[in-house]
């Protein structure tokens, strides 16, 4: 190996970025920086034992361009010996129905999808990506530029969990031109990199060169920050996962849930941090919330009121008394936009209550069992007392019952709703089961004391709500 592969492999081991016998599926874009790591995880293969693989993606969005950099990576794979895979990306297709996101964000979350998809598929290891000490720099100066705190400027680290490896991170642009250029190896340069119309070009040939006018190693200075802003960056995850760790957070069926005065008893840059960690649990994402945004999460945690809601980037977050919620924003509501308002029961009948994925049943039986009682699952009814044309809905403004146990007393439903506390988020999705002379059950949680049994009953209706979707024994 020459004196480049030997430093670069010693980077790559002192970081612990590979191990012997790993399967590296190496993205190679056919620009110099990805040529480059393809010959030198070449190099490494014996002294490793590596079994390595390339995929390149064709976007699809430069023409023949695009058409002869998949043919550049295909000949030269082939000349490696180097299985080699041409995946095609519908790059388009996706901007047209996710409006508002840019060509390169869309690109980007495509390529890790595909490049995610193809370690499962073939079980490997490792991923390993080309990205430079330039990049870092560059990335750092983007996130700057944003406003970005400690997370944003720590640029991008060198190993990403589970597989992501950048081995020429600490790699200058420079060094690696001139370890192709010495083994008169070629690659392709991509036109879209001179594009002004991506601020990251612009970064490049406008701001980079700038700052080099007042400190000419400014790419080791914003590499070396990243670093060092990493390691403090996640010095405060650390923190905020022990926090997390604590009596203050539980999980639901929804997301998950805080305790609101612990989290606020904790240092402000440590519930920012808290709030970061729960949004990528939430989301499955390793993505960036806002400033704004999590500013605006403190502000309802602090100093919001009961009921306050606010959405984000797939997040809602909402508070319930002392408790925030923090659940991912579902597609639910889009489908049940179309559902009926009045979905009627008949008895004997089942329906499928849409906006909790529950069960609704009614029948009649002949006797009451030997031990009862109505419970919130379960309530037993005076088919006499009501015409049995029921149907299911969500509650109304106006809307009233007089709840059992409570001596024949008339409520509004929304008062009964806030004696029990019940968030009004979830409100909504509480299904009110009615007759034509009014809420028979409040399903879920209470009967009308008006349809109860007696004991002159001899007409029984049992109404039931369940989670699983095939008919209880």
């Amino acid at each position: 190996m020459v004196q480049f592969e030997r430093r670069v492999l010693a980077d790559v081991r002192q970081q612990g970025l590979l191990n012997q016998q790993d399967r590296v599926l190496i993205a190679v874009s056919g620009g110099p920086d990805s040529v480059a790591l393809l010959h030198l995880l070449v190099a490494w293969k014996a002294v490793l034992d590596l079994s390595l693989r390339v995929v390149h993606f064709n976007h699809g969005l430069r023409g023949e361009e695009s058409e002869a950099d998949a043919s550049f990576v295909r000949t030269l794979c082939e000349q490696l010996g180097v299985p080699c895979l041409i995946q095609r990306l519908n790059v388009q297709q996706v901007i047209q129905a996710q409006k508002g996101k840019s060509i390169q964000s869309v690109a980007r979350a495509l390529r890790y999808e595909g490049l995610s998809q193809i370690v499962q598929d073939q079980d490997l290891t490792k991923v390993a990506l080309g990205h430079t000490s330039d990049d870092q720099a560059e990335t750092v100066l983007m996130w700057m530029l944003r406003g970005a705190g400690s997370v944003g400027l720590s640029g991008m680290a060198a190993f990403r969990d589970p597989y992501f490896i950048r081995p020429l991170l600490r790699a200058s642009r420079v060094e690696i031109e001139a370890y192709l250029q010495k083994n008169q190896w070629t690659y392709r340069i991509d036109s879209s990199n001179a594009n002004p119309q991506y601020r990251r070009n612009r970064i490049r040939q406008e701001l980079v060169p700038v700052l080099k006018q007042y400190n000419p190693k400014i790419v080791q200075a914003l590499s070396r920050q990243s670093a060092i802003l990493r390691d403090e960056s996640a010095y405060l995850d650390h923190v905020a996962s022990n926090a997390l760790a604590s009596d203050m957070i539980r999980f639901d069926v929804d997301g998950v849930v805080l305790n609101q005065k612990k989290v606020s008893a904790l240092p402000r840059a440590i519930q920012r941090r808290v709030l970061v960690l729960i949004y990528r649990q939430v989301t499955r994402t390793v993505g960036y919330l806002r400033f704004d945004f999590v500013e605006s999460v403190l502000k309802l945690m602090n100093q919001g009121h009961s009921g306050s809601m606010l959405k984000t980037h797939g997040m809602q977050v909402y508070r319930d008394y002392d408790e925030i919620h923090l659940c991912p924003v579902s597609e639910k509501n889009h489908s049940q936009s179309s559902s009926p308002k009045n979905i009627p029961l008949s008895i004997p009948g089942m329906i499928h209550w849409p906006w909790t994925g529950q069960t609704l049943e009614a029948c009649l039986v002949e006797d009451l069992p030997r031990v009862w009682k109505n419970e919130v699952s379960c309530v037993y009814l005076d088919a006499d007392h009501f015409t049995p044309n029921l149907v299911v809905r969500q509650w109304e403004p106006g809307d009233s019952f007089y709840p059992f146990g409570m001596d024949g007393q008339k409520k509004k439903i929304q008062d009964f709703f806030s004696d029990i506390k019940l968030s009004k988020i979830k409100r909504a999705d509480v299904p009110l089961v009615v007759a034509p002379e009014g809420i028979i059950w409040v399903a879920g949680f209470r009967p009308d004391h008006r349809f109860c049994v007696k004991s002159e009953t001899t007409k029984f209706v049992m109404l039931k709500i369940f989670n699983n979707p095939s008919r209880p024994r």
